[in-house]
């Protein structure tokens, strides 16, 4: 091949490597992709690739910068606010990670995937309120879910709404009647209500369907003995 022919060789193959890569050099669009864009800006993909080790690597501090940058550029991407938020709660930053958890509830196409860490998130941050507005939440994505209508009773029954708490745990059991802490839950409700045999009966459901945690039960039921006599 003569010095001419490689040099047009190259010359072809060096255009070809830049289409795929831009081309829009070529072909101009009229409002160039964002998304496409990212992935070529070397600030991001060093941040991408220094979250992701630090990350793997349980090293909480060090991925955390490079993660907030990440949500910061591509806030549209739950990934990166999925994985903000789990660094947050590695750091006992509770309220951070609620509002990382945040993010994901609002852009990702499942918000589900932020129950029940979003809540449990607020909760831990002392934020009663907050949580029990995200328990109401992740129930109105996810109606039918047995763990998001008892983590809701419960929540109601902390803030002494016990008819509510009532509603959603039936609801739940309704749904899920061998799951047994609903019915440990209804037994409380129950007791609390003055309904005492009632109570009795679902403390020993409770055993029944998971015997191994009668330590769980066992000051109930002598509540309830103690009212029997």
């Amino acid at each position: 091949m003569t010095p001419v022919l490689r040099l047009a060789c190259a010359a072809t193959l060096l255009a070809a490597y830049h289409y795929c890569l831009f081309p829009d050099t070529f072909f101009p669009k009229a409002e160039p992709s964002v998304a496409a864009a990212s992935l070529l800006d070397s600030a991001i993909l060093r941040d991408i690739d220094a979250s992701e080790v630090a990350y793997s690597a349980g090293r909480y501090a060090d991925a955390l910068e490079p993660t907030r940058r990440l949500t910061e550029k591509m806030p549209s991407q739950a990934p990166y606010l999925d994985r903000l938020a789990r660094i947050y709660h590695e750091l006992g930053n509770r309220m951070e990670e609620a509002r990382s958890w945040e993010g994901v509830f609002a852009v990702s196409p499942t918000p589900a995937d932020a129950c029940p860490m979003l809540a449990q998130a607020y909760e831990a941050a002392h934020d009663a309120t907050r949580a029990l507005s995200a328990f109401e939440r992740c129930l109105e994505v996810d109606p039918e879910n047995p763990d998001a209508l008892l983590l809701l009773g419960r929540a109601y029954q902390g803030a002494e709404r016990g008819a509510d708490a009532r509603r959603v745990l039936e609801k739940a059991v309704a749904i899920s009647p061998q799951y047994p802490d609903l019915y440990l839950l209804l037994g409380v409700r129950n007791y609390a209500d003055g309904a005492v045999d009632v109570a009795r009966q679902q403390f020993e459901h409770f055993l029944e369907l998971s015997p191994g945690r009668r330590e769980e039960v066992a000051v109930w039921l002598e509540r309830t003995k103690a009212v029997a006599r």
